[in-house]
């Protein structure tokens, strides 16, 4: 008799642990479905329509298409300050001026040909790495309409509840992550190889706030692998700005002040 009761202890014992651990399992589902319904019901097509509205309308965003920004920098790892100087005709055209006290860099892309100058040097030619990392530049200021005319190269995820549209462009990757709550794109990461290693540069975005009915972010930090290397604030952004075609030609010059938009 008194076997039989330890036998039933036991049964129940182990009943009531099975139990504990379908309790649990059902949470740990419950989580997972929970998080994933929250941003897993939109596609590539329903996210970037969703990009377009959030950053201002489809009308508005028409504008980025050709722009100027100037932008203060802090270089951290060396604390210097700076200015950068972005002038952009989307899709593929962009010319960026680095500015600094006892320092001048510039960068151009032009279609599929990249640029570079440094210290006031002619600007020449350049390959790879060094053209795929100005390629990311490009890639990080597509507005949603310009990932819209990507839309056959991009692919979506869901991570922590957000999204990441992943774009693969001339050989170098920029994931997009856009907050599934205010559908702002809040951070880019941009994997690169260099000497056969492969490389992550992450710009995050924050600050958000309209410039001429269109949504920008208004400062940017800058990571090299797990190094905080700059932090940028935006002084001034000019939309539907013409912009010269010798503006995306190297060694081009101009009567106006460097450090400021054209």
């Amino acid at each position: 008799m008194e076997h039989k009761l330890i036998i039933r202890r036991q049964i129940s014992n182990r009943c009531r642990q099975h139990y504990r651990y379908l309790q649990t399992l059902a949470a740990s589902l419950l989580l997972c479905i929970s998080v994933v319904t929250h941003a897993e019901m939109l596609d590539v097509d329903a996210l970037l329509d969703r990009l377009v509205e959030t950053y201002g309308g489809e009308g508005n965003l028409h504008k980025l298409s050709s722009q100027v920004q100037l932008w203060d920098v802090v270089a951290l790892t060396s604390n210097r300050h700076g200015t950068d100087v972005r002038a952009l005709e989307a899709p593929d055209r962009l010319r960026v001026q680095l500015i600094y006290p006892d320092k001048r860099e510039v960068r151009i892309i032009n279609g599929s040909a990249s640029f570079a100058g440094f210290g006031g040097e002619p600007e020449a030619a350049v390959g790879r790495p060094q053209s795929d990392a100005m390629r990311l530049q490009l890639m990080r200021m597509y507005s949603p309409l310009v990932l819209r005319d990507k839309r056959d190269a991009l692919s979506i995820e869901v991570e922590d509840g957000n999204y990441v549209l992943t774009l693969f462009e001339h050989g170098v990757r920029a994931d997009y992550l856009v907050n599934s709550k205010t559908w702002r794109i809040e951070k880019v990461t941009g994997g690169l190889a260099i000497n056969g290693q492969e490389f992550r540069f992450v710009t995050e975005y924050s600050d958000f706030a309209f410039r001429d009915g269109v949504l920008v972010h208004q400062r940017e930090n800058k990571f090299a692998g797990a190094t905080n290397t700059a932090i940028l604030q935006l002084r001034q952004i000019m939309l539907g700005k013409k912009i010269s075609d010798g503006h995306f030609s190297p060694n081009y010059t101009s009567s106006e002040r460097e450090d400021q938009p054209l």
